[in-house]
């Protein structure tokens, strides 16, 4: 059963730190915009009053959290999160209506980065900044960033850790939860930190390049340009990007193992060797595609096909260049990796690549039990047997995604939306990616769609950033019974 008491517990101590991330912005529109101030003033202290009124009633409350409790405890965070995100957009007018609001700020803690905003260089430098630091913060996850400052999670935090964390299985870098989420901050403040000094090198100004670093390092690909990284128009930023979105888009764990531990095994992983594998290949097929069809000269198609990959594999969706153009099979390898995604343990949303990998292993070895009936065949990754379990979670999850993208372009198909549109739109919202094709593609946005499609999408991005069974677990009646 759901501890209603446990959950309000956390409940106030997320809005007790929502409260005080909402300063940043309140101190730095005290500098730049004094008029917009209040805007993010008001939630905060209203945010910081009312947390620690629901914490401070189940102060002396202490019992472990059951994996129920965990479940709402991730789901009731993020539609929280969600909604004081929106604040902000709602009291400064930048959009007229709450829903508008709400789908900027879902985007924006999901990682999506799919925008309602038309004309993104007029809006106040604290909004964008606000805008940034909602990815950041949902790039690596709200519970992750909680579980590493709150000691009060650490008991019971491998419940909301297990919760939030994606891919099939969930890495613990170190035996304690609270912990790992700590490394794991630490590997990502420290990558942040680097790409802001490296674009300000390039001759980026401070607050481009800050507010770059929180949407890359988080594969959210929220700009502060109308033209997006094509604002810059240079090959060295573009290769900065590149790298950070690749860094940002490799399971973390293999970072730590690299950068911390010293261990080089992280560099020869079974999941790492396809995925750059994948990008390799898609990159060079575009690249064939667009010199072929003379759009453009070899280096400059290197270019573009590479950025394009990875971007659209990470789940970034920076606009870079308009690939709606691109011949029919570039715009196909596209869609593709759109479903891929990045690796597990990421900031990358999709369906992961050892997903993928386990799956085509598993067709693998059912035609080779075809050929050889009495044979015993086993699935492995790093030299480890991957379980029954395992497999059967990721068929699971794997027609999951195929059924409710089929079911969400169905919706959007009868909004008026172009096939390509809407089914474009239903994976770039549940891979958290953002541009589509057809009427929604890299230069393009989704203002002008109706209030159903947008609160359609805002459900899809959150699936698809808590993949799923987070969300959906809890609308099952068995969820709330005894």
């Amino acid at each position: 059963m759901v501890d209603i008491r446990i959950l309000i517990k956390l409940l106030g101590g997320l809005l007790v730190i929502f409260g005080v991330l909402l300063c940043i912005p309140a101190t730095f529109s005290v500098f730049h915009d004094l008029s917009i101030a209040h805007v993010f003033a008001y939630p905060s202290i209203t945010c910081g009053v009312l947390g620690y009124l629901l914490f401070l009633s189940q102060q002396n409350y202490t019992r472990d959290l059951n994996h129920r409790t965990g479940f709402a405890v991730v789901a009731v965070a993020w539609l929280t999160a969600c909604a004081i995100g929106a604040l902000p957009y709602y009291l400064s007018g930048t959009f007229t209506g709450f829903l508008d609001s709400f789908f900027e700020s879902v985007s924006g803690f999901s990682g999506t980065g799919a925008s309602v905003l038309t004309d993104i260089e007029s809006q106040s430098k604290p909004i964008l900044l606000w805008r940034s630091l909602t990815q950041w913060i949902g790039g690596m996850g709200i519970i992750v960033f909680f579980i590493a400052i709150l000691p009060m999670l650490g008991l019971g935090g491998v419940q909301l850790f297990k919760a939030e964390i994606t891919g099939p299985q969930k890495d613990k870098i170190t035996p304690r939860v609270r912990e790992t989420a700590k490394k794991l901050w630490f590997l990502y403040v420290a990558f942040t930190a680097l790409q802001t000094l490296a674009l300000i090198a390039c001759g980026l100004s401070g607050y481009d390049a800050l507010n770059h670093s929180l949407t890359t390092i988080s594969t959210g690909g929220f700009s502060t340009k109308n033209r997006g990284i094509a604002h810059f128009d240079s090959a060295l930023v573009d290769y900065i990007f590149i790298t950070f979105m690749l860094l940002s888009s490799i399971n973390f764990s293999l970072h730590f193992r690299l950068f911390v531990k010293r261990d080089l095994s992280a560099l020869f992983t079974t999941e790492l060797k396809w995925y750059l594998t994948i990008i390799g290949l898609a990159t060079f097929f575009i690249m064939i595609s667009l010199w072929s069809g003379m759009l453009m000269e070899i280096p400059d198609s290197f270019r573009s096909a590479l950025f394009t990959v990875v971007c659209t594999i990470s789940s970034t969706g920076y606009t870079y260049t308009d690939y709606s153009l691109w011949p029919g099979a570039s715009q196909f390898i596209i869609m593709v990796i759109m479903i891929c995604g990045g690796m597990s343990g990421s900031t990358a949303g999709g369906v992961k690549c050892i997903r993928i990998v386990t799956a085509i292993k598993q067709m693998h070895k059912e035609v080779r039990q075809i050929v050889h009936p009495s044979a015993l065949y086993s699935l492995k990754a790093n030299k480890h047997t991957i379980s029954d379990s395992v497999v059967n979670a990721i068929w699971g999850f794997i027609f999951l995604y195929i059924f409710i993208a089929a079911l969400i372009t169905l919706i959007l198909s009868f909004q008026d939306m172009s096939l390509l549109s809407a089914f474009t739109a239903t994976l770039s919202a549940l891979s958290n990616i953002g541009p589509g094709l057809g009427e929604l593609g890299p230069y393009d946005n989704y203002a002008a769609l109706s209030s159903l499609t947008k609160s359609v999408l805002c459900l899809a991005m959150l699936l698809g950033r808590l993949e799923f069974f987070t969300i959906l677990v809890i609308l099952t009646p068995v969820f709330w019974r005894r």
